[in-house]
């Protein structure tokens, strides 16, 4: 447990554009989820703080779940990502979620899948593969608790 008073977490400006909580399911593998579920979030944050994009809950949705494999409640009230196949132990890659992930956060400025949604789509995959080339998430600025370089 930390020492001291935390300051609270701002809830307006650049460092309250990110993923606020992590929902997992609770089932076999549970870590797996969380871990991929907070990779993910720290993979997109500064495209969020650049946008001024917030997601109160990410959380995993279920392989059960035939239609979808990711979707966005109230612009970022909650998203929800499949990471798993099925119940028999298969997994989605890395960057499949983080792909599902950044269409999700779209939705946060625009409802229908028209030009205008597929060409920010288009901007931020690029944004986003270049972050990820260098190692970059987070912040994207000084220290983050999560936001250690990987690699």
């Amino acid at each position: 447990p930390p020492m001291g008073a935390r300051l609270p977490e701002p809830t307006e400006g650049p460092g309250a554009c990110k993923v606020w909580e992590i929902k997992t399911l609770g089932r076999a593998d549970d870590e797996r989820a969380r871990d991929m579920l907070e990779k993910t979030a720290w993979q997109v944050q500064p495209i969020m703080r650049k946008r001024g994009w917030k997601v109160q809950e990410l959380c995993e949705m279920k392989p059960e779940q035939r239609d979808r494999v990711g979707d966005n409640l109230n612009m970022g009230q909650r998203v929800r990502l499949k990471l798993r196949k099925n119940n028999s132990g298969d997994w989605f890659d890395y960057e499949h979620v983080v792909l599902v992930m950044l269409h999700e956060l779209c939705h946060n400025d625009i409802g229908p899948h028209n030009a205008k949604f597929f060409k920010l789509l288009d901007e931020i995959t690029v944004e986003c593969e270049e972050l990820m080339a260098k190692g970059i998430g987070g912040s994207g600025a000084g220290f983050d608790a999560k936001g250690q370089r990987l690699g």
